[in-house]
Parts: structure tokens; sequence; C-alpha cells
């Protein structure tokens, strides 16, 4: 039985491309990325999305939107970003000790072992306690190095947004997950103070709200839009 709420790919979800997906030639490249990011990764992909109940080919759609599949990419204007699914410090220790903020269950054994080999200091922190100078330093070495440990958090932090945006009928809503990855979980247009709405709302019209930061919109369209990758994935069937 699932822990979490189902989690739906609707595709295309907007029906207009990012300016510039649905040329032949960024088709092809943006075809090919995704089938190198799953040749490269499709291992922890695999094990992390089986963990979190999210599907495989969302969390590939991450991985070309923020870093095109570069674990090494940087991220010169936040040096504290890193990665496969440009992750952060203070994100991940948000959801690692926040996790039954948003949550309605423990976090994954399988999270903490993994969690507990490379980062044991971050289990004993407590959902008041702020983050060290020095955890926040280690998180940051890990995230950059360690493609596992990214893509694990980078799901992980999908998860606990698509249930702080959960409807009440048990649905996460995908297209607010993806706005509060990129601009944070309190962004207006999803969340009135520090509570989420969890009225649903159409990626359209999600993507033309003016409270949405331009990259944010521009996030949308990539994923949900005319050929966007999860479009590519899921309905053009780039991963076979």
């Amino acid at each position: 039985m699932s822990k979490y709420s189902r989690t739906e790919v609707i595709v295309p979800d907007i029906a207009q491309p990012f300016s510039g997906y649905s040329t032949k030639s960024t088709k092809a490249s943006n075809i090919a990325m995704v089938q190198a990011i799953q040749k490269n990764y499709g291992a922890s992909i695999k094990r992390w999305a089986q963990v979190f109940e999210i599907p495989e080919g969302i969390i590939v759609g991450f991985i070309a939107t923020e870093s095109g599949g570069r674990q090494n990419i940087v991220n010169r204007a936040f040096p504290n970003i890193k990665g496969l699914m440009q992750v952060s410090d203070t994100t991940i220790y948000d959801v690692v000790v926040k996790w039954k903020v948003e949550v309605d269950s423990d976090r994954p054994a399988e999270m903490d072992a993994s969690l507990k080999a490379k980062i044991p200091e971050l289990l004993t922190r407590k959902t008041y306690d702020k983050m060290t100078a020095a955890i926040g330093t280690k998180i940051v070495a890990l995230a950059g190095a360690d493609a596992d440990f990214n893509i694990m958090m980078g799901t992980a932090i999908l998860r606990w947004l698509l249930e702080r945006f959960s409807t009440t009928l048990g649905g996460g809503q995908l297209n607010k997950a993806m706005v509060a990855y990129n601009a944070g979980p309190y962004n207006k247009a999803i969340s009135s103070g520090t509570k989420a709405i969890t009225t649903p709302m159409d990626s359209t019209t999600l993507a033309n709200n003016p409270r949405v930061p331009a990259e944010s919109r521009g996030y949308l369209y990539k994923m949900l839009g005319t050929d966007g990758f999860l479009d590519l994935i899921y309905k053009q069937k780039a991963l076979g």
C-alpha cells in the first residue's frame, strides 16, 4: 500500500512549447539528453523513484531541466546549489529535519541508512535546530561530489513538496511542486504565508501567474509544455 499521495503525469499539460523546444534540432538534443541521463544514472533514479514513489520519468525530467545531466555543473549565482538536481544545503537540511511537518510518515529507512553512512550528524538534528556551518559545508560537498546522494535528496525534496501541496483527495500537485522546487515552497502563487494553497490550479493558469517568477514559469513550460521533457518521455516515448 502506498505511503504517499499519488503522483499523476498529464502531458502535455500546457498546450504551448517552451521557446525553441519544438524545433527539430532542439527536440533531438533533448531526447538525446534524457536518454543519456537514464543511461548514466538509471540505477540511482530507479532506486529512489521506488523509495519515494515518484515515476522515474519525472526524476529524469527534473535532472534534464535543472542541470542537463551534468553533475559537475557550477551555479555561479548560488554556489551552495549543486549537482544533477541542483539541490541546496538549506533545502536538504529542512527536508531532513522537518520531514514530518509535511509528510504523514517517517523518513524512509533507505534514506536514513544513506544519511547515516554519509552525514550521520544530520540525523541527530531536531525540528527547531538551526543548521550549523559545518553541516552546511558537508551537505554542499556531498551534493556536488556524490550523484547518488544528489538524486536521493532531490527526489526527497520533490516528495516533500508533493505532500505539502497534496489535495484532500490525496493527489500531489506536480505543477505546484515544480514551482516550489524552483522558486521555494512559500512562493505567493502557491502558498499563503507558510500555509500551502491546496486548491488545484491548472498548469496553464499557474504558468501565466505573475506571482510565479519568470524562471519558474519557464520551468513549467520546459517540463509540462508541448515537446517538454515529460511530453518527450511519456507521450513521445523518448526512453522507450
